[in-house]
Parts: structure tokens; C-alpha cells; sequence
């Protein structure tokens, strides 16, 4: 069976589950995920998890990301892009020094957001958008993102152009949201683009439109070893005769090694599995050995 991450750069206007059905249709395989999900009129990097790679779901989706998007000002909509109902306007004018403060002081480093109403969060069981589509709106928690970077890429009122930098869980929609209300106007996405996760790349993946038609062969030279995506992990590698062991979920005695709960493991130069260290002793939590 294959087992790996696929790099795709979604198109404009489709959903990310959309991507995983064809690549599903494409290699007729039905185990196949994605690492966090893009609105629709969002664009870029979206990882496809193959086979055994659904298992490091979680450990992407925490990594960093990185965006590029457009935001205008002067119009707020109910879904916080261009795709919404416009609900309040403002004629207020800023200059880019002002747009340069207000980042650098409210925008940057460890900050909260409340999710915004169109997501795929979930209320009492039911996801948050579907309610907002009901006319619906109900209180959502407050939420600890961090910002690394907000750069201004350009700037032309009412349009301006950014690349960020942030944690899990941020809602570029609603940074730019909150953003112009700190400006005393209103603002909202007319472009996201999604343009790195960790350490993979907008450079190095498929385009959507162009995975139906796209060779077979291709397509698996493209598919990247899952422990690639868990390279900020510690890296242990164990002598060929502990592999046995290793798999079947017994315990490798250690010498002088710190406790780890996440650690890659290899039997030479192979992959075998994610590993946790206690008391001097290895075991495996997570098994990804062929055979």
C-alpha cells in the first residue's frame, strides 16, 4: 500500500475534502486525509496524508504556517472575505504608518481570538457555519494564537497585501477582521494563500486542477516519506537486532537518555515508528514498519 504526504496547491473555489476524494479517485485508495483544512476561496498548500501518513495528522497541524493574503478595507461581511454579506461599512482613511503601528503593537506575538462564526468548529454537535448559514450566532470562546511575523507586502488603500506567520488554530479572516476594527474601520479577505506548513512548501507541490490528468508516475515520485513531516522530532537509531522487539511493542533498555515523549525512531536507515523514552527505555507508540 502507499503511504506518504502529497503537497497540493488547492484552487480557488473548492473544498479541501474535495482534494481528498480525487486523490482518492486517482490512486483508488480510500485511506486519505488532509493536515488542516482551507476555506474555499482560500488557495495553496494543502497536505493529503496517504495510507499510514493519517497518522501524523496532528503532529502537522501544529506546526507553523505561513499565509499571504489580501485585505480591503472600509467593508465588513458576515463571513469576514469577500464571499459574505457586507453587514457595516466605513468611510474612515489610515496611512501606512498607522497600519505599520497597529500591527506592530496589537498583531504580534501571543494573542486571543474568538473564532468567527463561519468555521468548522463545533457548537453542541452541530459545525458553527452551519448555524451562521441559519441566521444563527452563538458565543464562542476566546482563543491563545501566536503571531510570528505580520509583514506588510504592499500597500494601496483601500488594498493591502500580507504575508504571516502563525501558530495552529489562527484564522486569517478574522486577524484581518479584528485588524481594521483596531484601525477604527472594517476590513475583510478578498485573497488567502496558504503558502507553507513547517517545512513543506508551496514549490513543491501539484496544482489541483492538474491532479486528474496528471501521470500515475508522477504523481508517486511526489509523495514524500512520512518522516519528513516530524523532523523537529528528536532522532534516535537502533542496532537491526532490536527492530523485532521494537515492533511488537516491547521495551529497548537505554543508556543516560532524557526523557522524551516524541521521538523518531529508525533501525539503521529506516523509519519505523514514533517513539516515547521513560526511565531509560524506548517504546514505540506508533508503528510505521512495511515489513
Amino acid at each position: 500500500m502507499t503511504n506518504g504526504i502529497l503537497l497540493i496547491d488547492k484552487e480557488s473555489g473548492i473544498s479541501s475534502a474535495k482534494c481528498v476524494y480525487m486523490l482518492r479517485k486517482k490512486l483508488s485508495i480510500k485511506k486519505i486525509g488532509h493536515a488542516g483544512t482551507l476555506d474555499p476561496l482560500a488557495t495553496g498548500l494543502l497536505p493529503l496524508l496517504i495510507g499510514k501518513a493519517t497518522r501524523v495528522s496532528n503532529f502537522l497541524m501544529d506546526e507553523v504556517k505561513v499565509y499571504e493574503t489580501l485585505a480591503f478595507f472600509g467593508e465588513k461581511t458576515d463571513s469576514q472575505d469577500k464571499t459574505g454579506k457586507i453587514i457595516a461599512k466605513s468611510s474612515n482613511l489610515f496611512s501606512k504608518k498607522d497600519l505599520e503601528m497597529t500591527i506592530k503593537g496589537k498583531f504580534i506575538g501571543d494573542i486571543e481570538q474568538i473564532p468567527p462564526m463561519y468555521s468548522a468548529l463545533k457548537y453542541n454537535g452541530r459545525k458553527l457555519y452551519e448555524l451562521a448559514r441559519e441566521g444563527k450566532n452563538v458565543e464562542r470562546k476566546k482563543r491563545n494564537i501566536k503571531i510570528y511575523d505580520f509583514e506588510i507586502l504592499s500597500f494601496d488603500f483601500p488594498f493591502a497585501r500580507f504575508k504571516i506567520t502563525c501558530s495552529k488554530g489562527t484564522y486569517i479572516r478574522t486577524l484581518v477582521n479584528d485588524l481594521g476594527e483596531e484601525l477604527k474601520t472594517f476590513a475583510n479577505v478578498h485573497e488567502l494563500r496558504r503558502i507553507k506548513v513547517g517545512d513543506f512548501h508551496i514549490k513543491d507541490s501539484i496544482k489541483s486542477e492538474n491532479l486528474e490528468n496528471i501521470p500515475m508516475v508522477k504523481i508517486k515520485e511526489k509523495i514524500i516519506p512520512i518522516d519528513k513531516a516530524l523532523l523537529n522530532m528528536d532522532k534516535i537509531i537502533l542496532d537491526k537486532s532490536n527492530l523485532k522487539k521494537s515492533i511488537n511493542g516491547m521495551t529497548i533498555k537505554l543508556a543516560n537518555k532524557n526523557d522524551i515523549e516524541n521521538i523518531r525512531v529508525y533501525v539503521e536507515d529506516e523509519f519505523i515508528g514514533i517513539g516515547k523514552i521513560s526511565n531509560n527505555a524506548l517504546k514505540l507508540k506508533r508503528v510505521f514498519y512495511e515489513g
